[in-house]
């Protein structure tokens, strides 16, 4: 492995790792990563990582895992588009926000903790740069993982 590829390497095995720990944030930067090089990175170590994010992210869903289950939908809100869930995580956002600006301090913390799609985290950007702390919450808290994106014409240097 070139010197590039394992310095990519470590960066998706950090957000496994992650993962792992059951940082709901890191499987899901993992699921909408993309690595389309012609290098064995992208053609063996990150389909692995990938489907290992998607099992875990599944088996903790199925058992009741609010966090999964939310991460799972804004992956198929946010990759395959599907309107209806983009609807209902909306729908979702806002009762929570409304919830934890009216003082309800575990609806604040499902708020910050969840995944969302970046429809919600690009208003949640837009209210933090306006000053709503509710908002800048979710918008840290969205920036944690680290989603990686590797074009079919990288260049991996050698050394």
């Amino acid at each position: 492995m070139s010197y590039g590829e394992s310095v990519v390497y470590r960066l998706y095995q950090a957000n496994a790792d992650r993962c792992a720990q059951n940082e709901t944030d890191a499987c899901v930067a993992m699921l909408q990563s993309s690595c389309e090089a012609p290098a064995r990175l992208c053609t063996d170590y990150v389909p692995a990582f990938q489907a290992q994010a998607s099992k875990q992210l599944s088996q903790k869903c199925r058992a009741n895992d609010e966090a999964a289950c939310q991460a799972l939908d804004a992956v198929a809100c946010e990759d395959e588009g599907d309107a209806a869930v983009c609807d209902r995580l909306g729908e979702r956002y806002a009762k929570l926000y409304a919830s934890c600006k009216a003082g309800n301090a575990n609806d604040c913390e499902s708020l910050s903790l969840f995944v969302w799609p970046k429809k919600q985290t690009d208003i949640a950007d837009n209210a933090c740069k306006n000053g709503d702390s509710i908002a800048c919450r979710v918008v840290s808290s969205s920036a944690s993982a680290m989603k990686v994106n590797v074009d079919k014409n990288a260049q991996f240097a050698m050394f």
